[in-house]
């Protein structure tokens, strides 16, 4: 079952931070600065204590369509990004892992925060990740909104999705939560899916705020 769950979870949750590169994507002008600097801030092992492992990447660059949701980036310039290698958990599956972009400029940062962090954005994350799990696995959104959480950098938001995930084994309940937040030139999604119940709230704040510290 804990492999199953893992291999949902990857197809499904790795889909909904590429929402905010959605129709109209940044300029990619990437300088070998910026692309260690974002490399640098992001996600690592060490930051979740016991019981996790890496796995790479995927290296699927291509950018969803949300039927409600499509921000255009186009006239902005991003010089660096990296995606964290995956983070299993092996005890159940669960999955973190975030993407971090610097921009030419801390006021383009703020643009494209602005651009993806929307009132539609809540929904085109339920419709990502429902049409990332393959057949015959299905998931049902059970509830998706806002996510209290303290203020992370110059600006932050964060997101709840949860959903009822039916395998040819069982019904699990998954729940993720997507914090994206910006600081200086640099914009970073964070995206957290625990399976049979939610990450707790200290831990949660705590990858967020280990990402925090290394943003330069």
């Amino acid at each position: 079952m804990k492999s199953v769950l893992a291999g949902v979870l990857l197809a499904g949750a790795v889909l909904v931070p590429l929402a905010s590169a959605a129709n109209g994507e940044p300029q990619k002008a990437y300088t070998k600065a910026d692309q260690a600097r974002a490399k640098a801030a992001s996600l690592r092992l060490a930051d979740l204590g016991a019981g996790w492992k890496a796995t790479p990447a995927g290296s699927d660059d291509s950018s969803p369509r949300c039927s409600t949701y499509n921000p255009n980036q186009s006239d902005l310039v991003e010089t660096g990004k990296y995606s964290s290698p995956n983070f299993m958990r092996s005890a159940d599956g669960s999955f973190v892992a975030a993407t971090t972009g610097v921009f030419r400029t801390a006021m383009m940062a703020g643009k494209a925060y602005s651009r993806v962090a929307t009132p539609a954005l809540p929904g085109c994350f339920g419709e990502l990740f429902t049409k990332g799990i393959a057949k015959p696995t299905s998931a049902k959104v059970v509830s998706v909104g806002r996510l209290a959480f303290p203020r992370v950098g110059d600006r932050s938001i964060a997101y709840r999705l949860v959903a009822a995930v039916t395998t040819k084994l069982a019904t699990v309940p998954v729940t993720i939560d997507l914090v994206t937040f910006t600081k200086g030139r640099t914009d970073v999604a964070l995206i957290m899916a625990g399976t049979l119940k939610a990450f707790p709230a200290a831990f949660e704040q705590a990858a967020a705020m280990r990402i925090l510290s290394r943003v330069t």
